[in-house]
């Protein structure tokens, strides 16, 4: 992967990491910095607050967020004009069928912007990785799309050293204006060959080796808690047309839908410079 767009997708996963946990009433849509005040009960995302991230910014590490992680949008304005390109919507109706009677839709209506957005959900039901039987979603590239297909995954674990937050980048692709599934639980397993790798944002503790990996299983163990699911989309190094559609976000057989509603957006906090 590109590692200047490595070093702006890192500073993304922890602001999304705390804006996703911050109390900001979903569908607010009051704008705040990259920073998120600590809470009673508050438990660290990012325990390298004083480290500087890989792109020479610093605060993002400093997010804390409280255990429930509310799901939630995050909106990105990272080329700070003032304007939040990258949106995420309840899908038209023409997107709509038997299959995928919920999606949402990341869109930058046609124009070609650095602006990311994220949808972060929970899942329905609670499992352990050991526990997982199947973890997928459905996506759809546009005809207007010119980022990559399905773009980023988003998966936050919990087990005794604390939560961690990751993501991995995939073009996977599918076929052209067609429905598509997503198989991050084979990505989990350590089936990465067509992604970027598994990367975790969130600070590495003692007895963990790096920030790049294949299995989170194997990482994280079979006993810890699968949290959160999200997906991104967006190209924070070279501009893109956004068009994607995604949907069923399955876990166990427990099918449920991404958001719509803005936890946070956050101006200028990500710079690749």
């Amino acid at each position: 992967m590109n590692r200047e767009r490595r070093a702006v997708l890192k500073g993304v996963g922890a602001l999304v990491a705390g804006a996703v946990g911050t109390t900001a009433a979903a569908g607010s849509g009051a704008a705040t910095g990259g920073g998120a005040a600590t809470e009673s009960g508050a438990t660290p995302w990012n325990r390298g607050a004083d480290e500087s991230q890989a792109d020479g910014t610093r605060g993002a590490a400093a997010q804390q967020v409280d255990t429930s992680l509310p799901p939630g949008v995050t909106l990105f304005d990272l080329n700070d004009d003032g304007a939040y390109t990258a949106t995420v919507a309840a899908a038209p109706e023409e997107m709509r069928d038997e299959g995928h009677p919920g999606p949402i839709h990341v869109t930058s209506n046609g124009n070609s912007t650095v602006d990311y957005a994220a949808a972060i959900a929970a899942p329905e039901t609670e499992t352990t990785l050991g526990g997982l039987t199947e973890l997928t979603y459905d996506y759809y590239a546009g005809p207007d799309d010119t980022a990559i297909a399905p773009d980023q995954t988003f998966v936050v674990v919990e087990n005794d050293d604390g939560r961690h937050g990751m993501y991995l980048t995939s073009d996977a692709g599918g076929p052209s204006g067609q429905w598509a599934t997503f198989d991050v639980l084979a990505r989990m397993r350590g089936d990465t060959e067509d992604t970027s790798g598994w990367f975790e944002y969130t600070a590495v503790e003692e007895g963990y080796d790096g920030q790049t990996f294949d299995s989170v299983v194997e990482r994280f163990g079979g006993e810890a808690r699968l949290v959160r699911v999200g997906v991104g989309h967006g190209d924070a190094v070279n501009p893109a047309v956004l068009d994607v559609f995604y949907d069923n976000l399955v876990v166990n057989g427990s099918t449920s839908r991404f958001p719509t509603s803005v936890a946070k957006r956050v101006s200028n906090a990500v710079r690749t410079e």
